[in-house]
C-alpha cells in the first residue's frame, strides 16, 4: 500500500517527474561517450558545430607527438559530451528556446535548484572569458582526476554535470569552451566548475 502511494505522488508532482528526467538525461550519453572515448589526447575541447546544444560535441587535443599545429584544433574525431543531454532537459525547464549568455545568467540560479534539484544554490563569477560556476550544497560531485599532469592546462571531458554547464556555455558563446577539473570544497559545502571561452579562430573545421 505505501509503495502504491509513493508511485501516486510521484506522479502528481511534477519536481519529482523531472528529477527521474535529470537521472535517466545524466545516464543517456555515458555509453556513447565511453564507446567514444578511445584516442590518446593531452585534453579536449568542448566545440560548437551548429546553433543547438546538441550540436556541441568534445574533440582531442593533439598530442605533442601529433604533427597537427598546437594552436588548431581538428575534430577529426568527435565525442558525444556526457552531458548534452541534461543541456537539452535544462532548456526544457527553463523554458529558453535556445541557450545565450543573457539567458544563461538569469535561468541558471533558479532552473539549478527549483527544477533541476543539483544543488541549494548557484552562483556564476564571470571575468573576461573565464567563467566558474559555484554549486553551493550539491546533491552530487566529480570525482576529481589523479592525473601527473595538470587537467586545467589542456581540458577534461569532465563528468555529466560539468559537461552539462560547459555544453551550455559553448552553445551560448558559438566558441570552443576548455573545462577545467572540478574542485569540491567539504568545508564549505561547495563544488566549483571553471570553464574557460577559447577564441573561435583556434578551430579548424
Amino acid at each position: 500500500m505505501a509503495f502504491l502511494v509513493g508511485v501516486v505522488l510521484l506522479l502528481r508532482d511534477p519536481r519529482a517527474r523531472v528529477q527521474v528526467g535529470v537521472l535517466d538525461a545524466m545516464q543517456l550519453s555515458s555509453g556513447e561517450t565511453i564507446a567514444e572515448l578511445s584516442s590518446d589526447a593531452e585534453g579536449y575541447t568542448y566545440l560548437p558545430e551548429g546553433e543547438s546544444v546538441e550540436d556541441v560535441v568534445v574533440v582531442p587535443t593533439p598530442s605533442s607527438s601529433s604533427s597537427l599545429p598546437k594552436e588548431s584544433l581538428r575534430p577529426s574525431q568527435r565525442i558525444t559530451p556526457p552531458g548534452r543531454a541534461l543541456a537539452t532537459l535544462f532548456l526544457r525547464e527553463s523554458g529558453l528556446s535556445r541557450a545565450t549568455m543573457d539567458g544563461l545568467a538569469v535561468s541558471l540560479p533558479r532552473t539549478i535548484r527549483e527544477n533541476l534539484g543539483l544543488a541549494d544554490s548557484l552562483s556564476i563569477r564571470s571575468k573576461g572569458d573565464r567563467v566558474d560556476v559555484v554549486l553551493h550544497g550539491p546533491t552530487a560531485v566529480c570525482k576529481p582526476r589523479s592525473d601527473e599532469t595538470d587537467p586545467s592546462s589542456h581540458g577534461v571531458v569532465g563528468c555529466t554535470v560539468a559537461s552539462f554547464l560547459a555544453v551550455l556555455y559553448s552553445s551560448a558563446s558559438k566558441r570552443p569552451v576548455v573545462l577545467e577539473d572540478c574542485v569540491h570544497d567539504a568545508a564549505k559545502d561547495t563544488w566549483s566548475i571553471g570553464l574557460n571561452i577559447e577564441p573561435a579562430a583556434r578551430v579548424t573545421v
